[in-house]
């Protein structure tokens, strides 16, 4: 039987939750839900008022082909916290680009950073953030690579504070069955184009889709993201684990999604921008329960676990 991640965990757990509602209903309206945007009084009047919940979106700035712009990771983790502080009554922090970039370094304006210094700079927002009032942190990114810096970060908070820190990524929520549903029968490519298209819309950022002819071309099996030579060699290395790679041509990352096409009559951006407002439709009610597991463990200090069962047997 498949082990339920942590995310998982907690959806599952929502349906027949008493908790019911996430923790922290709005009780004002602010002028804006992102904290770069709001005075500090409004801050402080937002956590007066009841409210405990902030989203640090991140993700590096990495070439994703022709059709991507290059911020796509953080500008997706970012659209996702707006709208969760919208749906939950929370804040954004600015999203951090300080991230691993791994692949896409070969792309001129990628910039990475070593996973140690995203993880370094994770925690330091995050905890500051907590002492000053926020008890529900959550780090929210897009996908991978910067995953690894975000999981790390949120585990060594919780290890060195007893304080949970949660980890959440848009990919994982694009999986659920309830998400695929919602594009069954697209005749495109439903990836990163789109998602990046729907989340600058949701940010008050919308550009023009890159290159539009070819955006909206349907590809089938272009390639993978390796040369020949060594396609094999990287395939059944990331079959048994991972190793390092690194990008090729530009055709080998972000050139294969679609956007501009219609489908049952409206854009696959609209079409988008409905499923990432169902993404955090999906999300908020696990908030509750991440409210319940913090107060939940600062009730129960940690303890060094001591055998209590069939203590007679030898």
């Amino acid at each position: 039987m498949r082990r339920r991640n942590f995310f998982q965990t907690l959806l599952c757990g929502t349906a027949a939750s008493a908790r019911g509602q996430a923790a922290g209903a709005p009780v004002s309206r602010f002028v804006t839900r992102r904290i770069d945007e709001m005075t500090s009084r409004e801050v402080e009047s937002y956590l007066k008022e009841g409210g405990d919940l902030a989203f640090i979106p991140f993700g590096p700035v990495s070439g994703h082909g022709a059709l991507i712009p290059m911020g796509m990771h953080a500008h997706w983790a970012s659209a996702l916290s707006l709208l969760l502080a919208e749906k939950a009554n929370g804040l954004v922090f600015p999203p951090t680009f300080a991230c691993f970039a791994g692949a896409t370094r070969t792309f001129r304006g990628t910039v990475s950073f070593p996973i140690h210094e995203q993880v370094s700079v994770l925690k330091r927002i995050a905890s500051t953030l907590h002492a000053a009032g926020f008890k529900r942190t959550v780090l929210v990114a897009g996908t991978n690579p910067e995953d690894t810096g975000g999981i790390i970060a949120a585990r060594a908070l919780f290890d060195e504070t007893e304080t949970p820190y949660w980890y959440l990524q848009g990919s994982r929520i694009l999986d659920l069955p309830e998400i695929r549903a919602m594009y069954a029968g697209y005749p495109g490519n439903f990836g990163e184009t789109l998602v990046e298209l729907a989340s600058l819309r949701i940010l008050g950022r919308e550009r023009p889709t890159p290159l539009e002819n070819w955006s909206r071309e349907i590809k089938r099996g272009e390639g993978g993201d390796q040369p020949q030579e060594i396609a094999e060699d990287i395939k059944q290395a990331r079959r048994f684990g991972a190793v390092g790679f690194r990008y090729f041509e530009e055709k080998n990352h972000g050139n294969q999604g679609t956007a501009g096409i219609m489908f049952k009559g409206r854009s696959d951006i609209d079409m988008t921008v409905e499923i990432l407002n169902k993404c955090a439709d999906l999300v908020v009610p696990a908030l509750a329960n991440f409210a319940h597991y913090e107060k939940w463990l600062s009730e129960h200090p940690m303890e060094y676990i001591k055998a209590t069962d069939r203590l007679e047997e030898k």
